[in-house]
């Protein structure tokens, strides 16, 4: 997601202005007092989404089908409102706000939710998906079930739906990576986040945390060399400007699941609540659609402006990351997890 990691460090970091971060924990300390002000103005249940994407992300519209989907199915009933980019607080401020009632449905990452439920970061460990079929088939299947299901008993959060970003690439400016050996010392930006510093590590190269905002400057003057993403998020913070090369790594998956509070979602009617599992059915279908679609869009945009791609073969890379699965496996009790969500 640029998901995940990155969207909670620009509701933090953002373009580094005091003001945003000002604006941004000043909506948050409103939250609590929305939702009866919603209500009293329209006379309908009102249901506020909140995310930290821009409007121009196809997660983004993905919930406007959504919105479409819920209002026109219950009749009118349900207004959505929909509060993009940080309006409402960071990835953590609005998934807490929704625990405690404040917010009726948002996305995160996986990571967020996993503060709750440790068990739903496994699907963020590097290379434990072969592919974009494999992801579905664990999300969508018993796997996925068991782990939604833990977050629905322990939190009263259900998950609607799960959004798809993308396999994340790894972009450079001296180098191309053409095989494992060449990550060797790089210098690599990676968020706060253990399963990416480990991640890197294991790879050979030298993790450096580094806030969203400030990566195009450590670029530009060498505090780092490269760092891992997906084009599209490269690309609108205009970083193919400062880097090189691009390697087709696909290290990391990151999700984006829409999730709603189900306090707020059992006190609607049966009717409504079965128009609101249905659009999220139908807006994740479009966004899985055209996720793919918006990376390739971006690729070419990265290319045309001198952007070098490469291949290196992923088997090697996948062998130094497994000591990790082991590690984390016993960190949060999840080794059968681990071994269920490779297996299958």
């Amino acid at each position: 997601m640029t998901r995940t990691f990155e969207q909670l460090e620009h509701a933090v970091a953002g373009d580094g202005s005091r003001r945003k971060v000002l604006r941004t924990l000043a909506a948050a300390a409103t939250l609590p007092l929305l939702p009866s002000l919603a209500r009293a103005q329209s006379g309908k249940s009102v249901m506020r989404v909140a995310h930290v994407l821009t409007e121009h992300d196809n997660v983004h519209r993905a919930v406007v089908k959504f919105k479409e989907a819920v209002e026109k199915g219950t009749k009118g009933q349900v207004e959505v409102q929909i509060y993009p980019n940080s309006a409402l607080g960071s990835l953590r401020v609005t998934f807490e706000s929704m625990q405690l009632g404040n917010l009726e449905a948002g996305v995160w990452d996986a990571a967020t939710p996993a503060n709750v439920t440790p068990q739903l970061m496994v699907p963020e460990l590097p290379y434990i998906f072969r592919d974009l079929n494999h992801v579905h088939q664990v999300m969508d299947g018993p796997i996925g079930q068991e782990m939604t299901k833990a977050l629905l008993d322990k939190a009263k959060v259900r998950t609607l739906a799960v959004y798809d970003t993308t396999f994340r690439k790894i972009f450079t400016k001296p180098r191309p990576i053409n095989v494992l050996a060449d990550m060797k010392g790089l210098k690599l930006r990676v968020p706060e986040a253990q399963a990416y510093i480990r991640c890197m590590q294991l790879l050979g190269a030298n993790p450096t945390p580094i806030a969203w905002g400030e990566l195009y400057t450590s670029l530009e003057t060498g505090v780092v060399q490269g760092f891992e993403n997906k084009c599209e998020a490269a690309y609108n913070a205009k970083l193919h400007e400062q880097t090189k090369f691009a390697a087709y790594t696909g290290h990391i998956f990151v999700l984006n699941p829409l999730m709603i509070s189900e306090r707020w979602l059992g006190a609607q009617s049966k009717d409504t609540q079965q128009a609101i599992l249905d659009a999220a059915r139908e807006s994740m279908a479009w966004q899985r659609a055209e996720a793919p679609a918006s990376e390739k869009a971006f690729e070419q945009k990265m290319r045309a402006s001198g952007v070098t791609f490469t291949s290196p073969d992923p088997a090697p890379f996948r062998q130094a990351v497994e000591p990790f699965y082991k590690e984390y496996g016993d960190k949060i009790n999840a080794a059968a997890l681990i071994k269920k969500v490779r297996e299958s």
